[in-house]
């Protein structure tokens, strides 16, 4: 068991007090050696503050010397902005100076190039005067020219292809279609005509002989015999058939079946044919109407005089020089006798010439032209070549 000592009777009261002495020390010692540490701080801190205070110093003195630079350097760029704007004014004053020389300059040029423009204005127009005058004179010489030619080429594609047909007791005209060499001597040509400028060649003969005039320049070639190969009596055709010798180069100009339906009533015609038995003659007019019905056939009407003779000729625009059908009569009135109406002349058009054809053996007559035709076209213009021969079995191909 544990005694609890008597408090009341220190056992050691030497001891205790020793404690005590020690523990006073301790603490003095404890203390003294705080003061002497915080002293040294103290120390070090003071050390630091008077370094801190010797640095904030220099500084002071830095910012002083730099503030004192930064001034100098105000004063020197209000210096330098001082001389820029002089140099500015200066540089605006010498722009003033050089713009105001070079307008002098310019205006002094321009006045001598004005003046030398003028004087070469005046030579030019001087020049486009007589280049003018020079190209009035060409044109005048050219149109000439062209007329010239216009007649000669209408001349040689209108007359030449026309002939007079003489039967009996008929004379009328007709236009060569188709004209080749057969064999190597011989010639083959077909004409179309009018039925009844023929018809009367066939009252008592097996086998009646017609005669066409053939004509080059408006001088006739020569007369050969010819008989009627095909015919219809309707629509007043018919095609001869020439053999002999001599291949007549140029044939009529015919139009496509297409381009047919386009011509316009007031077009310009040519009437080509031998009035009253005379060597070919043209007169002109116009087409006046393309519907024209009479004995149940259909015709076109022209303004283009023509009378007795001009039966079977061939009807061509003014413009292009293409048959556009062949004439078959002229109007009449009666009174005490029939009175002819030479500017009422009806034609029968070449679709039906065609139509008809095509229903002969003689359909290639037209087709050939045609191809003829369309093959000049298509490359420069050439004298016709007199000397092609016909294939044997093209003159009588049926079609």
């Amino acid at each position: 068991m544990l005694v609890q000592p008597d408090r009341r009777y220190p056992a050691d009261v030497g001891n205790v007090r020793v404690s005590k002495r020690f523990v006073i020390g301790s603490a003095a010692l404890l203390v003294g050696g705080s003061f002497v540490s915080l002293g040294g701080v103290l120390y070090y801190v003071v050390q630091d503050l008077r370094a801190t205070r010797a640095t904030l110093a220099k500084l002071h003195e830095q910012g002083e010397q730099q503030r004192e630079e930064i001034d100098e350097l105000k004063s020197e760029l209000l210096t330098v902005g001082d001389r820029l704007l002089s140099v500015r004014e200066l540089e605006r004053e010498a722009r003033q100076q050089l713009r105001e020389r070079l307008e002098a300059e310019l205006a002094k040029q321009a006045e001598g190039e004005r003046e030398g423009v003028q004087r070469k204005l005046a030579r030019l127009e001087g020049e486009v005067q007589g280049l003018l005058q020079a190209a009035q004179e060409h044109a005048k010489l050219l149109a000439a020219s062209k007329q010239d030619a216009s007649v000669e080429v209408r001349y040689r594609e209108l007359m030449s292809p026309t002939v007079r047909v003489q039967s009996k007791t008929e004379v009328g005209s007709g236009s060569i279609l188709w004209s080749r060499k057969t064999g190597r001597r011989g010639a083959l040509s077909y004409v179309l005509t009018a039925w009844h400028i023929v018809a009367d060649a066939f009252e008592g003969d097996d086998e009646p002989t017609l005669e066409v005039d053939f004509y080059s320049g408006g001088t006739m070639l020569r007369t050969e015999r010819a008989k009627v190969v095909a015919r219809h009596e309707g629509l007043d055709l018919a095609v001869l058939e020439v053999r002999g010798y001599h291949v007549y180069p140029t044939k009529a100009r015919i139009p496509a079946r297409s381009a047919l339906p386009s011509i316009p009533i007031f077009s310009k015609v040519y009437a080509i044919g031998c009035p009253l038995g005379y060597s070919p003659l043209p007169t002109s007019g116009e087409l006046t109407s393309k519907d024209k019905e009479l004995d149940g056939n259909q015709y076109w009407m022209i303004n283009a005089p023509t009378i007795f003779g001009n039966s079977g000729g061939g009807i061509y625009l003014a413009d292009s020089r293409t048959m556009i059908g062949v004439l078959s009569r002229i109007s009449a009135y009666k009174n005490m006798i029939d009175v002819a109406v030479p500017h009422m002349g009806l034609v029968t058009p070449m679709d039906q010439v065609y139509e008809w054809l095509d229903s002969t053996r003689y359909g290639f007559i037209y087709r050939d032209r045609l191809e003829e035709l369309a093959n000049t076209a298509q490359k420069p213009a050439a004298k016709p070549a007199e000397g092609k021969a016909l294939p044997a079995s093209s003159a009588n191909k049926p079609r």
